[in-house]
């Protein structure tokens, strides 16, 4: 189903939500205590919506999907929902191209090589075209992950959400080698993926490491603490390396709850530079800055170079920002309450915004091709956005 601006604007009343907290202590969400401050005012909105899809129409609250995120293709945009369908839809104008059902999804969307790679509930990794949905490969892989998998070739890189790291052989559908971590009492359970640079595997750890593998054997080359468990209780020694590792000008950047923002050198995992500060929503960068939302939802913008801050902006302290994503010039916050906030990416300034609070969670960071960006609520629904043509 594909909705116009104004009719997507009216559906606010049209489905009864549980209100989520900052933290999936455990994969789902529970009732938040007090609501977050209302986002800053606009004087001016600059943000269109183009397009809206609903997998469903009735979506009740429980059903998720929190984890699964669109993947991009050269003119179709892959989503999936937690039931098990999953489409192809026209990135212009939102109306599908195909659609298929499979068993429930857990994790995804992979797309690589023509092909898409998601994780069912039952922990098989399915491989489908992209041309149509048809099942090309169906392995068993024994795995609850939220993660979607990371593929180079006929590898594919997993974590689990057992706290393992494991690499997967398409080929002859065998563990070509698994790393157990340890893991703490509780964890974030979140959705960070590996990153395959080169020969090597690097992957974040529920104990608070980064840590690089070799690609072929899975040994382990180098690791870094990003954060040391304090505190009397687990809530208090949560440390979880939360976000996905970030690649950029051949250095890797990545942050955990309560401890640091890190830098790397890609190939021996020296630290470059670190920034104390609690991350727990998606990182980004255009190339010159690195953005990052901590913990309390202030946003700040660092020069990849210096170090030093661009710019920062406090306006959604209180909120629970969930994902950053760069689109042309411009800076995406997707709000678990239903808001996708759009800032200027030179000074933080906010533009515009796209409100579906009340009836929508937005849980993933969204994605982005240029001006354009693609974001997919827990309740189902898939929206396009950009900027309103003219303005500068």
């Amino acid at each position: 189903m594909v909705y116009s601006e104004r009719s997507l604007m009216s559906m606010r009343v049209s489905i009864v939500v549980l209100l989520t907290a900052l933290l999936v202590l455990t994969g789902c969400g529970n009732l938040a205590r007090t609501p977050p401050p209302e986002p800053p005012a606009l004087t001016d909105d600059r943000v269109r919506l183009d397009w809206g899809f609903r997998f469903v129409r009735d979506w009740q609250p429980g059903q998720g999907p929190e984890r699964l995120r669109p993947a991009l293709g050269d003119d179709h945009l892959y989503v999936a929902y937690q039931d098990g369908q999953v489409a192809a839809l026209d990135r212009d104008t939102g109306r599908v191209q195909w659609r298929q059902q499979y068993e429930p999804w857990q994790a995804g969307v992979t797309l690589a090589d023509g092909r898409l790679y998601l994780v069912s509930k039952a922990g098989d990794l399915k491989t489908l075209s992209a041309e149509d949905g048809s099942l090309l490969q169906s392995s068993h892989l024994n795995l609850s992950t939220l993660a979607a998998p990371v593929v180079e070739g006929d590898r594919v890189a997993l974590i689990g959400r057992d706290g393992s790291l494991r690499l997967w052989d398409l080929s002859n559908e065998s563990w070509v080698w698994i790393y157990d971590s340890e893991q703490p009492g509780l964890t974030l359970h979140g959705q960070a993926q590996p990153l395959i640079v080169g020969d090597q595997v690097v992957a974040g750890f529920a104990n608070g490491r980064l840590a690089g593998f070799s690609l072929r054997t899975g040994e382990l080359r180098w690791a870094q603490r990003l954060s040391d468990p304090r505190g009397s209780t687990d809530l208090q020694r949560l440390v979880d390396v939360d976000t996905s590792p970030l690649l950029v000008n051949g250095r890797i950047f990545a942050g955990s709850f309560e401890g640091r923002l890190l830098g790397v050198a890609a190939d021996t995992g020296e630290p470059s530079w670190t920034i104390d500060k609690s991350v727990t929503a998606s990182l980004a960068t255009d190339g010159r800055s690195l953005f990052v939302a901590d913990r309390g939802g202030e946003i700040v913008a660092y020069d990849l170079q210096t170090q030093g801050e661009r710019w920062r902006q406090q306006g959604y302290s209180g909120r629970p920002l969930t994902g950053l994503t760069v689109a042309g010039n411009r800076l995406v916050v997707t709000d678990r309450r239903g808001y996708i906030h759009v800032l200027d990416s030179a000074n933080g300034d906010t533009i515009g915004r796209l409100d579906f609070s009340g009836s929508r969670h937005f849980t993933v960071p969204a994605v982005a091709d240029g001006e354009r960006f693609y974001a997919q609520s827990m309740e189902g629904m898939i929206i396009s956005g950009r900027e309103r043509p003219g303005r500068e």
